[in-house]
């Protein structure tokens, strides 16, 4: 069995685009604090601009991490382990076979419940149904392989 690697969303990794979201990113923070220093003393709903300031800070943070290439979310599928980022800010999950006890596949999340007593739940979206499919292919011989308990809801 061969590593497979499945992304969760889409993520066009060309270097052009790369750019342009950083250079995005930097230009929405330099204006979200350019409104913070010079505009809000001047605007009349003060509630409304540290909303558009904090949008665009957000937004621009969004941006440079996404164009650094840490916003990618994805399934790996081992021999050994299953690597797990479900979320653009928190760290990948790495799960050996040892760790799980079963999984279990519904249409749209997997649940992997580890011999802890916890569950790693993967939530997938309704927009790469294929992606989800060749998903759920991987898990089944995943768990073949490993004698790891696999139920299809």
């Amino acid at each position: 069995m061969t590593t497979n690697y499945f992304q969760l969303s889409n993520s066009d990794k060309s270097r052009f685009v790369n750019v342009l979201k950083l250079i995005f990113g930097v230009a929405c923070i330099a204006i979200g604090i350019y409104w913070a220093v010079d505009r809000v003393k001047v605007s009349d709903n003060i509630g409304s601009a540290w909303v558009t300031i904090l949008f665009l800070l957000g937004f621009g943070f969004y941006e440079i991490w996404s164009g650094l290439g840490k916003a990618e979310r994805y399934i790996e599928i081992d021999k050994t382990f299953i690597r797990l980022k479900k979320t653009i800010f928190l760290s990948v999950k790495h799960i050996d076979v040892s760790e799980i006890d079963r999984i279990k596949v519904f249409p749209l999340k997997i649940d992997f419940h580890l011999n802890k007593g916890t569950k790693i739940t993967l939530r997938f979206g309704t927009t790469y149904i294929e992606t989800n499919e060749k998903i759920v292919d991987a898990l089944v011989k995943f768990a073949e392989k490993n004698a790891i308990e696999l139920e299809l809801k």
